[in-house]
């Protein structure tokens, strides 16, 4: 059994790249036995809940829309290098990912955790949805599985929130200060987007150290 931590946030599209990366090496181990767990990180904590006007974000965070394009250029190639075709001018809202750290934390007890960061990569990143919204969130829980998630989850499962918040304090405090950020047994540490060889090798050196 082989242990990824796996540290994300939702509206990060070079988590979304490391995702697919980490999948295509994870196929090549497929009579493997994975325990792969997903930990809250907010690339922007301060975001209003409702989030912001995309393009008033963009320029707020890299100073003008022509310094955001051509930084958002090079992650489309990114990511049509792993298969994902973002869809940028879909996006008019930059959410708040709190409450779809929510979703992903709770999706835990139904052991669909992978597969509901999956869905909302591609809520947000190829449709353009606001997963910041209840009513969005809400939707992909239904259409994904997720039984008996409802509004109520997101003020009154304190237990989740807590893990939320404690997840994202506790990756500061170890000093990641950038997302994604994989942890792979508890030992090996790979920060960023990288390629799937790189995962590869790490599987490699933990099946040696089981054998040993």
């Amino acid at each position: 059994m082989i242990k990824i931590d796996i540290v994300s946030d939702a509206v990060c599209p070079w988590c979304y790249i490391g995702k697919k990366r980490l999948d295509k090496a994870l196929n090549k181990y497929k009579k493997y036995k994975f325990d792969i767990n997903w930990h809250a990180f907010q690339l922007n904590p301060s975001m209003p809940r409702n989030g912001m006007d995309r393009k008033q974000y963009l320029f707020s965070k890299f100073g003008g829309e022509n310094r955001a394009a051509d930084i958002y250029k090079q992650i489309e190639l990114a990511g049509l290098s792993s298969g994902i075709e973002f869809n940028f001018g879909q996006i008019t809202t930059m959410p708040n990912s709190f409450f779809a750290h929510i979703l992903i934390e709770y999706s835990k007890e139904e052991d669909l955790q992978s597969d509901i960061t999956e869905k909302l990569f591609n809520a947000f990143f190829i449709e353009g949805k606001d997963i910041g919204n209840l009513e969005v969130l809400l939707e992909i829980a239904r259409k994904n599985n997720i039984k008996n998630f409802s509004k109520n989850i997101f003020s009154e499962r304190k237990d989740i929130i807590d893990n939320v918040q404690i997840s994202d304090n506790t990756s500061r405090e170890k000093g990641i200060s950038g997302v994604p950020f994989f942890i792979i047994n508890n030992n090996y540490a790979v920060s960023g987007a990288q390629e799937s060889e790189v995962f590869e090798k790490i599987f490699e050196t933990c099946l040696l150290e089981e054998k040993n």
